[in-house]
């Protein structure tokens, strides 16, 4: 595992365990996980077979507790990505029913 400090005030992605994507600049994070964004955003790609629209919601500065976290990844601006024409299946969460 690669250490978190790498990823501080870089532009980063965060998929959570209910499937949600959020994007933004890591400002924080602790030994649970728990991180603090800034300039939030949440994507919501298109699933495929459906009408649905992409959707950006500007979340500004947002918090996510460490449970939730799934992985986080540098953001290489380098690679476009056409959100608008994206689609994919839908995800399933990863809780495990208890």
């Amino acid at each position: 595992m690669s250490s978190w400090k790498e990823f501080l005030y870089k532009k980063v992605r965060v998929i959570t365990t209910d499937a949600r994507l959020f994007e933004g600049k890591l400002e924080g994070i602790d030994n649970a996980t728990n991180i603090v964004i800034s300039n939030c955003i949440e994507r919501i790609a298109r699933v495929k077979g459906t009408d649905d629209k992409y959707q950006q919601l500007d979340m500004g500065l947002y918090m996510l507790r460490g449970g939730t976290v799934v992985c986080i990844g540098e953001v290489d601006e380098s690679i476009p990505v056409d959100w608008e024409n994206l689609t994919g299946d839908k995800l399933k969460d990863t809780k495990n029913p208890l």
